[in-house]
């Protein structure tokens, strides 16, 4: 009979120790768990804005040379109209003169 409570306090001391150990293991995985949440996140969010500053980087330049060509155009536009100006003036004063008078 002592023998056996012998051995049952033996199991229980394994178990224990088993349980210990196993609890050792569960809290060190959590931790470990937890360290690579946190370098994801913190890897995910460097990539993200790494992401979001180039496309704005993109952005800006393609808003700086949809600009250019529109001030471009302008120019060449406003070039246009002043040269078609000069070259006609006398005709339109004309013609504004004479619509001027018919009303």
């Amino acid at each position: 009979m002592e023998e056996i409570l012998q051995k049952l306090s033996e199991i229980e001391l394994t178990a224990a120790s088993i349980m210990t150990d196993a609890e050792k293991t569960k809290t060190s995985l959590s931790e470990e768990l937890e360290k690579r949440c946190r370098d994801f996140d913190t890897a995910l969010e460097k990539e993200t804005a790494e992401k979001i500053s180039h496309i704005r980087s993109n952005l800006e330049k393609d808003k700086d040379a949809q600009l250019t060509k529109l001030r471009q155009d302008t120019e060449s536009y406003l070039e246009h109209l002043d040269s078609y100006f000069k070259a006609n003036h006398q005709r339109l004063s004309e013609e504004l003169f004479h619509k001027l008078l018919e009303s």
